[in-house]
């Protein structure tokens, strides 16, 4: 069975999800940012052996940070009754967006999984190029407008999708240095509970070993509109078959 955050890190596609082959940098401004507070969205989480929980992602609120204007960005995952009997599962996220330079400024995780729990807090000093763990009190260098596991995905929902682009953000790095790839396999239909969608198809590169070494490709569909919605995750993993599916979802206040 999984353990340690493997649940949450395949249902929520955005805690190291994407690595793929590329070539363009993704430095230069993005594009219109397609969510605002009020956005909702569910999914299920499924393995080979059927449902295991639930996660969701929210844009909660607009706060202030430091004087300065953030997205209040939450997300959560929890295990089903069944799997509460003998691994349960509650997953807390929260990053605090800057609404212009779409950086983070705060991260919040807590996790709780089976018997093990873990919680961590940084703050992100990005004119100083400084990341502060809250918890342990100590300090390490970042890159230029460093993302964090949650904010990347929002970071990438804002850019340009094009078929057959390979995109390198180099604003996430891996434990090594090593900056985000992922490449634009093509655009299809996919029906999921929420609806029918026509999607792009990315795909990461996983390295292998750890959590993500996988059998087969792993894929997200995120759709091909102003709203750049999640909708589909898939891949082949060493403990089985991982797909999660939106099952509903609520634009937010200023989606057209």
């Amino acid at each position: 069975m999984m353990t340690n955050s493997k649940f949450f890190v395949i249902g929520l596609f955005v805690l190291a999800l994407l690595w793929a082959s590329g070539a363009a940098r993704a430095q230069e401004a993005p594009r219109k940012v397609p969510y605002s507070v009020g956005e909702q969205l569910r999914f299920s989480v499924n393995w080979t052996v059927g449902n295991i929980g639930t996660a969701w992602m929210n844009v909660a609120a607009l706060d202030s940070f430091r004087s300065e204007q953030v997205f209040r960005i939450e997300a959560g995952a929890n295990s089903n009754k069944t799997i509460d009997l003998f691994y349960p599962v509650r997953d807390r996220f929260v990053t605090l967006i800057d609404t212009e330079e779409l950086f983070p400024h705060k991260f919040i995780k807590r996790q709780k999984e089976g018997k093990h729990e873990e919680y961590h807090e940084f703050l992100f000093l990005q004119d100083e190029l400084i990341r502060v763990d809250q918890v342990k009190g100590d300090t390490a260098k970042i890159v230029f407008q460093q993302q964090d596991e949650l904010s990347i995905f929002y970071y990438f929902r804002t850019l340009d999708l094009q078929v057959g682009r390979g995109l390198l953000l180099e604003n996430f790095v891996d434990k090594q240095g090593n900056p985000l790839k992922v490449a634009v396999i093509r655009t299809e239909w996919v029906e999921v509970p929420a609806g029918r969608f026509f999607c792009f198809v990315v795909e990461p590169y996983i390295k292998s070993g750890g959590l993500f070494k996988h059998k087969g490709k792993l894929q997200i569909w995120i759709t091909n509109d102003s709203n750049r919605i999640p909708v589909k995750v898939a891949s082949n993993l060493e403990f089985g078959r991982i797909v999660v599916l939106l099952e509903s979802y609520k634009l937010g206040n200023d989606a057209g």
